[in-house]
């Protein structure tokens, strides 16, 4: 009398089954079928289970990459991005339980689709929805008093660094990505840009109404992505080539929305609040 077979462990079933529910053509075939070799026919075929599971799953994820990014998926129209997510989601599949998380390399996964066409500025755009995603769930601190910078002592204070928030983000583009976003918000008319434009570099934050986009003159930009980076104060003024005139506005700017939350004092390389 022959022994059955040998029931299956648990590890091998979740990999059969997240195998059935991810694989695309010929390998989805064998990927189904030895999920569907586990399950007890009921009336519904084992296979057309399986189905029903790569549908719901397929559905959900490109809905989560729909709702992280919106104003693409206007742009290129709905077909032509589920197409993309589709394709996406064969190279990147979801590696953790929150779907939030499925878009972080869908910029990087897009560029060299889209390099030297008339639509690579498409690229930045998911750069810039990434990046408003990123800020969304990153940690708000309590900002520091403008006050705090007026007791650093003047000689030191081209050596001073700004701790800036955690949820700021600088996305730099040769397009004017910051004006597509805008127009493509809820309630916006959708108008094309005319990409003639040009560069636009762009400061994500979150205030207390949720997001906020700074669309910054080159030059501050650049400074303020040196401070993000750790440059002391003197340093990111001649990386960036901020005119110093404009030091006193800039800074002003950082403070008054609360975008600076600790200083990083001269030979001390840790941010702590000075007081």
């Amino acid at each position: 009398m022959t022994s059955p077979p040998e029931a299956p462990t648990l590890a091998d079933l979740q990999t059969r089954f997240g195998a059935a529910l991810r694989s695309t053509g010929a390998d989805a075939d064998a990927a189904i079928g030895a999920l569907a070799e586990c399950i007890v026919d009921d009336g519904l075929a084992p296979a057309s289970r399986v189905q029903v599971y790569r549908n719901n799953s397929r559905a959900m994820f490109e809905a989560a990459l729909e709702r992280t990014y919106p104003v693409l998926r206007r742009r290129v129209g709905e077909d032509y991005f589920r197409g993309l997510a589709r394709e996406y989601r064969a190279e990147h599949p979801s590696r953790n339980g929150d779907l939030h998380w499925i878009g972080r390399a869908f910029a990087s996964w897009l560029e060299p689709r889209l390099a030297g066409s008339e639509y690579e500025w498409l690229v930045d755009l998911a750069r810039l929805e990434w990046a408003c995603e990123e800020v969304l769930v990153s940690p708000h601190h309590p900002a520091l008093d403008a006050s705090q910078l007026a007791q650093v002592a003047p000689d030191t204070l081209a050596d001073v660094g700004l701790e800036l928030q955690p949820c700021l983000r600088v996305v730099r583009s040769e397009y004017p990505v910051w004006s597509v976003w805008r127009e493509n918000q809820a309630g916006e008319p959708g108008n094309p840009v005319d990409l003639s434009q040009g560069a636009q570099h762009i400061v994500v934050t979150c205030g207390d109404e949720g997001l906020v986009l700074h669309s910054s003159p080159a030059d501050q930009f650049d400074f303020v992505a040196a401070l993000a980076e750790g440059a002391p104060l003197g340093e990111a003024l001649e990386a960036s080539g901020l005119d110093v005139d404009r030091l006193p506005g800039v800074l002003a700017w950082l403070f008054s929305d609360g975008l600076v939350v600790a200083l990083r004092e001269p030979g001390n390389g840790n941010a702590a609040s000075v007081s």
